[in-house]
């Protein structure tokens, strides 16, 4: 028997989520899907962009970094959004293993840069996601 290298090995693990822009196909008008990479970043922005209360049915699942978005932004205030945003994708995704995550403060726009660096949970492949947290406007 031939021992296969991690490079050789073909992983068959698939996640499908439901495009939250809800666009649709026009010409089967099914809900597009998102795979694989795609729907895991989808699922770390909606886990950290929802407020607590704000699922129907599932008051418990949320992120509380929108109500610190209103306080002065400065290094302990990035330090608590880093931690609010880890612990809410360790409880609430359990598809990756974060690797690092850094938090930047832009004063001047008042908006926060995340930069993460995670493992899908049974890949050798280190991703990145950045995305930004801005103040709401209304």
């Amino acid at each position: 028997m031939a021992i296969r290298s991690l490079d050789e090995i073909q992983y068959i693990r698939s996640y499908r989520d439901l495009n939250v822009d809800f666009k649709n196909n026009p010409i089967t008008k099914d809900i597009y899907a998102v795979k694989n990479q795609n729907a895991i970043v989808q699922a770390i922005k909606n886990i950290v962009q929802t407020r607590f209360g704000e699922r129907l049915m599932q008051p418990t699942i949320g992120c509380s970094v929108y109500e610190m978005l209103f306080e002065p932004l400065d290094v302990f205030s990035g330090i608590e959004l880093q931690s609010r945003i880890t612990t809410a994708i360790s409880n609430y995704e359990n598809r990756i293993e974060i690797i690092e995550m850094q938090v930047s403060i832009i004063e001047d726009d008042d908006t926060v840069l995340i930069d993460m660096t995670y493992r899908i949970i049974g890949e050798p492949n280190v991703l990145t996601n950045q995305f930004v947290l801005e103040r709401p406007t209304n």
